[in-house]
């Protein structure tokens, strides 16, 4: 039997690279405007704060030990929604 819209499993993969000034707000936007999805937040080798930022925020956080690009970290999000179960995956931009 499918699955109603309303049952689906969805994320939002948030890419970020020294995004210590927009994380949390694009976290809360996200929040505000899709409060059924999830969030993971790529910190793609950044050197700032934006990992802790994201977490502050109750994102979850995969930490790139150095950046790999948009691909990269695109590539990361989707294979932790595909391990978690996730039946929705989107791309959220993190420069606001």
């Amino acid at each position: 039997m499918a699955k109603g819209t309303d049952q689906l499993r969805k994320l939002a993969i948030v890419p970020a690279f020294n995004e210590a000034g927009m994380v949390a707000r694009v976290i809360r936007d996200i929040r505000k405007h899709a409060p059924d999805f999830d969030i993971v937040v790529v910190d793609d080798g950044s050197t700032d704060t934006t990992a802790a930022h994201a977490e502050a925020q109750g994102a979850a956080i995969i930490r790139h030990p150095f950046n790999l690009g948009i691909g990269g970290a695109m590539q990361s999000g989707y294979k932790y929604a595909l391990r978690k179960g996730y039946d929705v995956a989107v791309q959220v931009d993190c420069d606001g």
